[in-house]
């Protein structure tokens, strides 16, 4: 939707977040993912206006998990 605005700045943002992280807080890898994807709802999700635009960036959220990680993501157990 144009209203929409994202650029690069917000996708460091998501970096930044994850790279601050304490390592010793965060051992396991599902740790690191569920971090990910707080620091991605914090910069993205959290300005989408709507419900329908909110359940299909949590859907596609759990796609590219699913696609890119190892293990079993639940839409139900990350939102």
């Amino acid at each position: 939707k144009s209203h929409y605005t994202f650029n690069l700045r917000d996708v460091s943002k998501v970096f930044q977040g994850v790279l601050q992280a304490e390592s010793f807080i965060y051992k396991k890898s599902d740790q690191v993912v569920r971090l990910w994807v707080h620091e991605v709802c914090r910069c993205f999700h959290d300005r989408l206006i709507n419900k329908q635009d909110k359940r299909w960036f949590t859907e596609q959220v759990v796609k590219m998990l699913s696609l890119n990680f190892q293990g079993s993501f639940q839409h139900k157990e990350l939102f």
